[in-house]
């Protein structure tokens, strides 16, 4: 049976799931800086930042998980290296031995296999 063609929605809507394991990171520096240099001036505010902390855990395993479940390939490796360790694209490209050009080409390819997963 023919592979259905992935929409743009489904792609972005994959891109944004894989992009928060960016943002959790930031979340655990975030939560680090304040417990190193703020631990006396801790508001509210950031107390409930405090308790978001293992939520972000998680929600990285899961995504990291997302990855390394998918089939061997370079697409796994791109998304890999792009999201989970924050390369550019460029220098995806570089780590993997292709052309900017072909990155670029792979990241679509590689966000159209993640969106089959994520959408299974």
């Amino acid at each position: 049976m023919p592979r259905k063609p992935i929409g743009e929605k489904e792609k972005i809507k994959v891109e944004s799931y894989l992009k928060t394991y960016a943002l959790n990171k930031k979340l655990l520096r975030l939560e680090k800086y304040c417990r190193d240099f703020l631990a006396d001036d801790i508001d509210d505010a950031e107390k409930h930042l405090m308790n978001e902390i293992p939520l972000a855990r998680a929600k990285m395993f899961e995504v990291r998980h997302f990855i390394l479940e998918m089939p061997n390939s370079d697409e796994k490796l791109f998304l890999y290296y792009h999201y989970i360790k924050e390369e550019s694209t460029e220098k995806c490209a570089d780590l993997l031995g292709i052309s900017r050009r072909s990155a670029f080409r792979m990241r679509h390819r590689a966000l159209e296999l993640a969106s089959e997963r994520f959408n299974a």
